[in-house]
């Protein structure tokens, strides 16, 4: 019995639709970061911080289609990576949180989208 292993991923943003996504999308799961306390006798224990927002970072594909200002002003929206490998993430009323930048010389151009919460199927 093989497993297959997570290697593409289907990007669906809301209004936006399917978007031609290159290969290498990043999901990062935020939450707490939790550190050491440290005592006089050594580890007392640990502190909770939220250290950042989940989030799905991804390369579109850039063509002369391409509605950059939809892109720009998408918020409050459901966005979803579906994998290859059957695993799904969906952020929660996400937004666009950086300028768009767009590499001309690839036709790429890099988007990240933030939300208040990361869900896992």
């Amino acid at each position: 019995m093989s497993t297959t292993i997570t290697s593409r991923g289907f990007l669906d943003a809301g209004s936006l639709g399917r978007l031609p996504t290159k290969e290498g999308a990043t999901v990062n799961f935020g939450g707490v970061k939790r550190d050491a306390v440290m005592g006089d006798a050594g580890v007392l224990g640990f502190s909770e911080t939220f250290d950042g927002a989940p989030s799905i970072k991804a390369t579109i594909v850039h063509a002369s289609t391409t509605d950059e200002t939809a892109i720009r002003n998408f918020t409050g929206e459901n966005v979803t990576l579906n994998t290859n490998s059957g695993k799904s993430y969906t952020l929660m009323g996400a937004w666009v949180s950086e300028p768009l930048e767009l590499t001309v010389k690839d036709g790429q151009l890099e988007v990240m989208f933030l939300g208040t919460e990361l869900i896992p199927q």
